[in-house]
C-alpha cells in the first residue's frame, strides 16, 4: 500500500492554508499563511518501531495523541480514512475509534491572524479511559524550539522553587543542542544522531519554533497547579531527533466515562520575523489571546 498521508486535501481557514491527510489521522500535514513559509515536517516512509506493536507511521505535521506514552496503546496505527466536514468557519476531521473506543477529532477555525485548533478525545467505548489530550506538531530541522519557563516568585522571600523540568532517559543536558537560559529552554533542531526531550509547565501560555525568518507559535491553556499532568507535571514538551523537532502541548489527566469527552485548544500563528529581534517578538507575545476562551 502507499504510505499513509499521501491522500490529502488543502483548505483555506481564514488567512491560513491547511493540508489535511484524508487516509490517516486526524492529521494536519502542512500549515502556512500569506508571506510565511511552511515549516511542518514531511516524513514519508518514516515510522516508529516497537517490539510489541506494528509500525506507527509518522507522516509528519500535526497529530493528536493520548498521554501517557505507552507503546502498546499510543503507537496504534491511525492509517484509516478520516471523515472530513467543511463548514463556513473552517473544517473538522474525525478519526476512527481506537482499541479503547476513543475517537480523536480536530477542528480548525480562524480568529483574526490566528488559527484555532480544537482537539477532542471522545469515549465511544464501553469502559472508562484515563488519559490526557496530547497535541504534537512535527517541524523540519534547521531551527530551534523554545519552551518558556516560569518567572513568577511564589513567596516574598524568594526561597521557594518556581519551576521544574522533566528530562527523558535519552536526553543529555550537556549536549550543544540544549541551552538553558534565564527565561526559557531552547532545543536546537539539528540533524544530530542523538535524541532529546524536555518538558516543563506552561506558565507563559505559548511554545514556539524559530527557523530563519519564520516564527511558529502555538498557545495552549495555562498550567493549573491544582490538576495532574503526565510526565512529571509537564504541560508543554519539546522532542528532537535527526528527522524533526516536535512542539507538544498536553492537557490535564482525566478519566473519561463512556460518552464523555475532553477538549484541548491550541492557537497557531505564523510570524514573519525578517529584520526583527526574535527575543523582542517573544517578549511581546500575549499570555492568553482572547480566542483561547472564546
Amino acid at each position: 500500500m502507499a504510505d499513509p498521508g499521501t491522500g490529502t486535501g488543502t483548505f483555506a481557514v481564514g488567512e491560513a492554508l491547511l493540508t489535511v491527510a484524508l487516509d490517516a489521522g486526524p492529521r494536519i500535514v502542512s500549515y502556512s499563511t500569506a508571506g510565511t513559509k511552511q515549516l511542518f515536517a514531511n516524513l514519508p516512509g518514516e515510522y516508529i518501531v516497537h517490539r510489541d506493536v506494528d509500525h506507527f507511521y509518522l507522516i509528519g505535521g500535526h497529530r493528536l495523541w493520548r498521554a501517557p506514552e505507552i507503546p502498546t496503546i499510543t503507537y496504534e496505527r491511525d492509517d484509516k480514512p478520516v471523515v472530513l466536514r467543511e463548514f463556513d468557519a473552517g473544517i473538522e476531521i474525525i478519526g476512527t475509534p481506537d482499541r479503547d473506543g476513543l475517537v480523536k477529532v480536530m477542528a480548525a477555525t480562524a480568529s483574526n491572524d490566528m488559527t484555532v485548533v480544537d482537539h477532542l478525545l471522545r469515549n465511544e467505548g464501553e469502559r472508562p479511559v484515563t488519559t490526557a489530550a496530547w497535541a504534537i506538531t512535527q517541524l523540519s530541522p534547521g531551527g530551534v524550539g523554545i519552551l518558556p519557563m516560569a518567572a513568577a516568585i511564589p513567596d516574598g522571600d524568594d526561597v521557594l522553587s518556581n519551576r521544574s523540568v522533566a528530562l527523558w532517559p535519552y536526553t543529555d543536558p550537556s549536549e550543544s543542542d540544549i541551552a538553558f537560559g534565564a527565561h526559557d529552554v531552547r532545543l536546537g533542531a539539528s540533524t544530530s544522531a542523538s535524541k532529546a526531550k524536555i518538558g516543563t509547565q506552561n506558565t507563559k501560555g505559548w511554545i514556539a519554533y524559530h527557523s530563519r525568518d519564520a516564527l511558529f507559535v502555538k498557545w495552549s491553556p495555562l498550567h493549573d497547579d491544582n490538576l495532574a499532568y503526565p510526565d512529571h507535571g509537564s504541560s508543554i514538551e519539546c522532542y528532537r531527533d535527526h528527522r524533526f523537532l516536535e512542539l507538544e502541548t498536553l492537557g490535564p489527566t482525566v478519566t473519561l466515562e463512556p460518552g464523555d469527552e475532553v477538549r484541548h485548544r491550541e492557537l497557531w500563528q505564523m510570524i514573519d520575523v525578517t529584520g526583527l529581534l526574535v527575543d523582542d517578538v517573544l517578549t511581546s507575545l500575549p499570555v492568553e489571546p482572547e480566542a483561547m476562551h472564546s
